[in-house]
């Protein structure tokens, strides 16, 4: 490699990344995702969970006693009782907007301090999709339809979110969206019929795939599952599937439970197991 010698204070030549992974993971109900959040790294340090979905805690504690592990969570709900309160019966679209820009804020501030804490290891934010529906509040109120040209300043505060976390592990937790088609027939006001695909994406933020390492999609079989013994069945019924992944694009679309794919399924879902298949250092 030819060797340069250009002195710009700031810059260089090492192209290392220093960056560690983050990983975007979405699914129906009963697919594993909080699961998925405890199996981060946490040798060296605790795990920060931020507890937004109001079932987050039930599931955490279960894995928190099973596998021991060092948990820092929000003690209080993201929004207060009486807050919740004052949302359900406030029409005023300015006062719905104070309400949420004062719990972002105030979210946001704890978000930085975890970052800057050498304590912990790794971050989970679970559901990182209400994370994203919160900071839509802030901007617009409790509206609907908000279009996409719209929505810049919100998904400039998502990628700032993502980007304070960069020296630590990320699992960004979302509810799972099904992605509507074109059905190529219109309705009587000329309007484009659509109809629900059965394919999902993760819920909120649309281009998250570009700011992460990978997106995974949890699935669960819902009927008998097939196996001699318990892991087998385990293995038939939970599954994961890439979406996408930065570095290693021939893995999009991909069942990571087929053998030649590293065979993650059931009881091997986790975040050592996904980034072996993916071909990522932690």
């Amino acid at each position: 490699m030819r060797q340069i010698k250009i002195d710009i204070p700031g810059f260089g030549a090492d192209t290392t990344p220093h960056t560690k992974p983050a990983i975007c993971v979405f699914g129906e109900e009963n697919t594993g995702t909080t699961r998925f959040g405890c199996t981060v790294p946490h040798e060296q340090g605790a795990i920060g969970w931020l507890a937004i979905d109001k079932n987050s805690k039930v599931t955490l504690d279960k894995f928190k006693e099973e596998l021991g592990l060092p948990i820092i969570v929000n003690q209080k709900p993201i929004i207060s009782h009486s807050d919740s309160l004052k949302l359900a019966t406030e029409d005023d679209p300015r006062k719905v907007m104070d309400i949420y820009n004062d719990v972002i804020k105030k979210t946001v501030d704890q978000l930085v301090k975890m970052s800057e804490h050498d304590g912990i290891e790794s971050m989970v934010i679970d559901r990182a999709s209400q994370l994203y529906d919160m900071l839509m509040f802030s901007h617009f109120g409790r509206k609907n339809q908000i279009e996409s040209y719209q929505r810049g300043p919100v998904n400039q505060d998502m990628i700032d979110i993502i980007n304070i976390f960069e020296n630590k592990n990320l699992c960004l937790i979302h509810k799972s969206a099904e992605i509507w088609k074109d059905t190529g027939e219109v309705d009587k006001l000329g309007r484009k019929k659509q109809a629900p695909s059965g394919k999902f994406k993760p819920d909120g933020f649309n281009q998250i795939g570009r700011f992460v390492t990978a997106v995974v999609e949890l699935t669960a079989k819902r009927g008998k599952c097939m196996g001699e013994d318990e892991s087998e069945k385990l293995a038939d019924k939970y599954r994961i599937k890439v979406v996408t992944c930065k570095g290693n694009t021939l893995l999009e679309g991909q069942d990571l439970g087929h053998e030649d794919l590293g065979g993650v399924a059931g009881e091997m879902i986790g975040w050592t197991s996904l980034l072996q298949a993916i071909g990522v250092e932690g």
